[in-house]
């Protein structure tokens, strides 16, 4: 491969940000792997890394690292912490430590943003901007206002030049996870290229606003009918890909709940209340949101629930959710085999893997909750255990579901913090029992089977017509097999790097013995007493000898 050193220089106070930093966190180790040493000032590039290499602190100084790098570094981070199916469990505790917090930047500069997009007479649209942000996060900064009607909202505002830095930013990372592909850096079932395209497309998603202000209405939507959950209006004439004004929420955030004194609250209600609020989201819905965080809830007249913050959301298919509803009642009922067949099918799984140690892995995670009765057992640990077996056992499920897991932990800890008894495991039992009782219902079955029978159609629609060409190729002794190998570029490049290196040390070796034979007759030309020939044989072995070490070297494979 040959590294796009173009792409290094173009950023290269960058590169050199992300080379001190490292070295800054005692990971030095990583500057040399990543040729990132050459970015450093001079006298810095042989000093030495202070830092402690124990396994035990090396993920916390990884998440430090991605910390101090800012905006995309941070995101990157937190996507990580919900893939433990490549992750270790240390790395994954500590990344979910990562925050979403950011210095504020001047309103004289959010500013320029609110004439770009609203144009210079904001002024006559918005009566009063607070010039004091209310949050500072990575990406935007969220201020108070008052339209000219006197009604209260909030402005979620892009931070200037942040799409630029971003842009910048993948610019580097993909450069640098090519290099580490290349130098095998990554365990073979790890694929960080593809990795760091779906953090691309999911970072495109959060800075269009327009995207978030359409999971808003559609949130809003989907809870149109339910009186105690509550989702902001968003004003769409004002909105744009940078800039959102929505409703404020009137009501107290749920991580501020206890140093408000707040009192007259049901919080076992509450609790109960965003438990089954997550299981429509999840079950019912197929669109849920991912980050209910305490700070993204607010709680509006005692009993009720709002939710702010939609840049990050999933989305399940009707085929995920039956699977997830199964996959819940299996858990309970711990059945191995069922569990196991749904998390291979809804995963990608290695060839090789052990169906058996993999079964006996399970019943070993259920075991441990033998006798428990429901109300004790607490559903993130469960799914931890799962997501550490899906780990050891390289099976990589799909993004959207690590974005579930995550938010079902989340939602479980928010249940606990309002309700010490609540559980979550209780509430999704009840839920999904309903929703099960209610899928029996004549008028459901009748849709289902409507559904079954067009996908029926779907997967045998033409058959008759395709058997028949088939039977009439055999008839005809015209029938043909092909065969295409793919991928296999890559194998063939290498095959040829090891053939050409095993070509020249045998032609080394024949040199060197050819040499020495030579140098014990009396061959003609002489130079002090030593045949000449042989002596340039000796040259000529060393030389490729030297150049064949050299190019192993280089490759970083040895």
């Amino acid at each position: 491969m040959v590294f796009n050193l173009s792409k290094q220089y173009r950023h290269l106070q960058r590169y050199r940000q992300i080379a001190e930093i490292l070295l800054k966190n005692g990971l030095g180790f990583l500057v040399d792997w990543l040729d990132l040493a050459k970015f450093l000032p001079f006298k810095k590039r042989f000093g030495k890394d202070d830092g402690d290499l124990n396994k035990k602190n090396l993920a916390r100084r990884i998440r430090h690292v991605l910390q101090e790098l800012g905006p995309t570094y941070i995101k990157l981070g937190q996507i990580l912490s919900t893939r433990a199916d490549i992750l270790p469990p240390q790395y994954i505790k500590e990344l979910r430590l990562l925050q979403d917090k950011a210095p504020s930047v001047p309103f004289s500069e959010i500013r320029k943003i609110l004439i770009a997009e609203v144009g210079e007479d904001f002024a006559d649209i918005f009566r009063e901007i607070d010039p004091e942000p209310q949050a500072a996060a990575s990406i935007a900064q969220t201020y108070h206002a008052v339209l000219d009607d006197g009604t209260d909202v909030i402005l979620k505002i892009q931070r200037p030049g942040i799409e630029e830095k971003i842009r910048i930013d993948l610019e580097i990372l993909h450069n640098l996870v090519l290099l580490a592909e290349d130098r095998g850096l990554f365990p073979g079932f790890i694929k960080p290229s593809r990795i760091i395209n779906e953090f691309r497309e999911s970072l495109k998603k959060e800075l269009n606003f327009q995207r978030e202000i359409a999971n808003i209405k559609k949130f809003r939507d989907n809870f149109k009918n339910d009186e105690h959950i509550i989702v902001p209006r968003v004003y769409e004439d004002l909105s744009t890909s940078r800039l959102i004004v929505m409703e404020e929420i009137k009501g107290i955030k749920l991580n501020e709940l206890e140093e408000a004194g707040v009192t007259g609250v049901d919080r076992s209600f509450l609790a109960s209340l965003g438990a089954r609020s997550l299981m429509k989201q999840v079950l019912i819905d197929g669109f849920f949101h991912a980050d209910p965080h305490p700070g993204n809830i607010f709680i509006v007249d005692s009993d009720k629930l709002a939710y702010i913050d939609f840049g990050m959301m999933g989305q399940l298919t009707q085929d995920d959710r039956d699977k997830l509803s199964i996959l819940f009642i299996a858990i309970l009922k711990r059945d191995v085999d069922i569990i196991v067949d749904l998390l291979l099918e809804i995963g990608l799984t290695d060839e090789n893997i052990n169906l058996r140690k993999f079964k006996l892995g399970i019943q070993d995670l259920l075991n441990r909750y033998y006798g428990v009765n429901l109300a004790d057992i607490k559903f993130m640990a469960v799914i931890d255990d799962i997501q550490h077996l899906l780990y050891n056992f390289h099976i990589r499920m799909p993004e959207e579901f690590f974005l579930l897991f995550r938010a079902i932990g989340v939602s479980e800890g928010v249940g606990f913090m309002l309700d010490p008894d609540f559980n979550i495991v209780d509430v999704g039992n009840d839920f999904i029992r309903g929703l099960l009782l209610d899928k029996l219902k004549p008028e459901n079955l009748v849709e289902r089977a409507i559904d079954g029978l067009w996908a029926l159609r779907k997967s045998t629609r033409g058959l008759p017509e395709k058997f028949a060409r088939l039977f009439s190729k055999l008839v005809d002794d015209d029938f043909t097999i092909k065969f295409k190998h793919v991928n296999l570029e890559g194998l063939i490049n290498k095959i040829d790097i090891v053939s050409n290196r095993l070509a020249i040390s045998m032609i080394i070796s024949a040199l060197v013995i050819g040499s020495s034979m030579i140098l014990q007759t009396d061959m003609k030309p002489l130079v002090f007493g030593i045949p000449v020939l042989g002596f340039l044989g000796y040259i000529i072995a060393g030389v490729m000898g030297l150049w064949l070490v050299i190019a192993i070297f280089r490759s970083g494979r040895f």
